[in-house]
C-alpha cells in the first residue's frame, strides 16, 4: 500500500528551476529518441537493473487530450507543453521508480534519488546541481531516512527513572 504523496508540490516547485535550463523537444520523434538515449546509457542501466527487464523501453505516448504529463511502469504520456528534457526525465523517473520500488509513494525520497541520477547522466552535472539546490531549498527529501540505533537497556532504564522523577515532581506532593 502506498503512503501519502507529501512531497508532490515541493517537487513540482523544484522542477521549475530545472525546466528553465532544459532543452525543448519539439516533436514526438525527438522525445522518443531522447528516451532511447537515456535508457541506452550504461550508467542508467547499471544504476537501475530492474528497469532493464523485457519490455524495458517505456512507450512514449502523445498527450493529446490531456492536460498533465504522466508516467507509469510501461509508458509515459507527453502533452505538447511538456516536451522538454526536464519533464521527460521527471516522467521517466516515475517509470523507473515503479519498476524498482513498487511500494514507494509518487514523489517520495526513492523517486527523487532516481530523478537526480537521471538528470546527472542525461543533462550533466550543472543541471544536477541546480535540481539538488532546488530540492534543498524546498525541503525535498532525496536520501534514505537515517536508521536509529537501538537504545542500550541501561540507558533506557535511566531515562525511564528520570521521566518518573520529573512526573512526580510536576504532579507535586500527594498527586
Amino acid at each position: 500500500m502506498r503512503g501519502r504523496d507529501s512531497q508532490r508540490s515541493r517537487v513540482y516547485k523544484s522542477d521549475k528551476a530545472l525546466v528553465a535550463i532544459a532543452k525543448p523537444l519539439a516533436t514526438m520523434p525527438e522525445v522518443e529518441r531522447f528516451v532511447k538515449r537515456v535508457f541506452g546509457m550504461k550508467r542508467v542501466a547499471d544504476a537501475f537493473p530492474r528497469s532493464r527487464l523485457p519490455g524495458w523501453l517505456p512507450e512514449v505516448r502523445d498527450g493529446r487530450g490531456r492536460r498533465k504529463a504522466g508516467g507509469c511502469a510501461s509508458y509515459i504520456t507527453m502533452p505538447l507543453w511538456s516536451r522538454n528534457e526536464a519533464i521527460v526525465l521527471h516522467e521517466l523517473a516515475h517509470t523507473i521508480c515503479q519498476r524498482e520500488h513498487s511500494d514507494s509513494t509518487g514523489h517520495g525520497w526513492e523517486y527523487c534519488a532516481i530523478y537526480l541520477t537521471l538528470v546527472l547522466h542525461a543533462m550533466g552535472r550543472e543541471a544536477h546541481d541546480v535540481l539538488k539546490a532546488a530540492f534543498k531549498e524546498n525541503r525535498v527529501r532525496y536520501t534514505a531516512p537515517r536508521k536509529r540505533k537501538p537504545m542500550d537497556p541501561a540507558r533506557k532504564a535511566e531515562l525511564i527513572e528520570r521521566l518518573a522523577a520529573y512526573q512526580s515532581k510536576a504532579n507535586g506532593p500527594g498527586g
